[in-house]
């Protein structure tokens, strides 16, 4: 066997980063949107679009991840109160425009309202979610903060963003959370949550490691792909 003594251009470091964890606000830095397309696992017939927003720091990455729209999406769900009564929730496509919104209004106000001024001429999601991607590029970059909770998946505690949409007893969509932007706080109850996940052993997925150019997984109607 003849030895190389040649050093390539290979990479020496192993390109991972693990994902940042549950019930934290973090100083992160905004790394960019973007569209990300894919086949499904169980039916590689099945193709799917989704919009990701990308933040990372020195302690991991975190990507908040969401599907495009598909038809059934604008419809609102319910659930029984603790008191009685139903509670009414924001539908799939609401939540997706409040987080759209958000973003672009904490990371690039003066390109929020060029895409808000814009958004008449919007045929689809795919307009939304280029327009983001464009006012956005101009801020990569950009220091802010990103609010992580947690959600008990399988057993595991993963990190996703708050719900930031209401529905009050009109009926109307309000503002119930801020994810992102230099003022972010828990509530009592999140306390509450964040010191139970705290004071628990460490079962959450956030230590398993992921490749930068690998798709995250969410749950239930955000993103997961194991169930595609």
């Amino acid at each position: 066997m003849a030895f190389n003594f040649n050093i390539d251009e290979k990479p020496a470091v192993r390109s991972t980063r693990q994902q940042l964890k549950p019930w934290n606000i973090y100083d992160v830095k905004f790394t960019g949107c973007e569209i990300r397309e894919f086949n499904g696992k169980k039916d590689p017939s099945a193709h799917y679009k989704v919009l990701a927003i990308n933040f990372e720091n020195e302690d991991g990455v975190f990507s908040v991840t969401n599907f495009f729209p598909k038809e059934g999406d604008d419809e609102r769900h319910s659930y029984d109160g603790k008191n009685g009564g139903k509670v009414e929730m924001p539908s799939n496509f609401e939540t997706l425009m409040a987080i759209v919104k958000q973003t672009a209004m904490v990371l690039n106000p003066e390109g929020f309202e060029k895409m808000q001024a814009a958004s008449s001429k919007f045929k689809s999601f795919d307009d939304v979610a280029n327009a983001l991607i464009k006012i956005t590029d101009k801020v990569k970059g950009k220091e802010t903060k990103l609010k992580l909770i947690g959600r008990n998946r399988d057993g595991k505690v993963v990190a996703e963003i708050p719900r930031i949409l209401g529905i009050n007893k009109e009926g109307e969509a309000f503002v119930a959370d801020n994810y992102i932007g230099s003022k972010l706080f828990f509530s009592d109850y999140e306390e509450g949550k964040r010191n139970e996940y705290l004071g628990s052993k460490p079962t959450d997925m956030s230590k398993k490691e992921i490749d930068i150019a690998d798709e995250q997984e969410k749950d239930d109607d955000e993103f997961d792909l194991a169930n595609l």
